[in-house]
């Protein structure tokens, strides 16, 4: 069995940020999987992976997001949350799909990500001024 840890990480490194989402809920990622028959009744999406890579200039194949979506055997949310808490290692499932970029955005009813030099943004307050572009 491999391990991983469940962080963003690039090459370089050069811009780290976050990220948040909220759910499509009619098709989200749940929904999408169990349409696709790649997630069993016994288990909990709790995590997921995405990744894009270089686009090269001129190519015409369009850009695609891969996606990994990381399952746990579980009943619910709460026996996860209970597991995470007492368990330093967890064992999961994961799942990879790659999607257009307007098939990953329709999993989400929003989508919203920071970025910044080497992170040092992260979780600042900040003052601006706004400048008439």
């Amino acid at each position: 069995m491999a391990t991983d840890t469940f962080k963003a990480s690039v090459q370089y490194n050069d811009l780290m940020g976050s990220a948040a989402a909220d759910d499509a809920h009619k098709l989200d990622a749940s929904a999408l999987l169990k349409e696709r028959g790649l997630i069993n009744d016994d288990e909990l999406l709790v995590g997921c992976e995405i990744y894009v890579g270089q686009l090269s200039p001129g190519t015409n194949g369009g850009a695609f997001i891969s996606t990994t979506f990381l399952l746990a055997k579980t009943s619910s949310m709460d026996s996860f949350s209970n597991a995470i808490a007492r368990e330093a290692s967890l064992s999961l499932s994961k799942v990879s799909q790659d999607f257009s970029p307007d098939e990953f955005f329709r999993l989400f009813k929003r989508f919203n990500v920071t970025l910044s030099s080497g992170g040092l943004l992260e979780g600042r307050e900040y003052s601006y001024t706004e400048s008439d572009a």
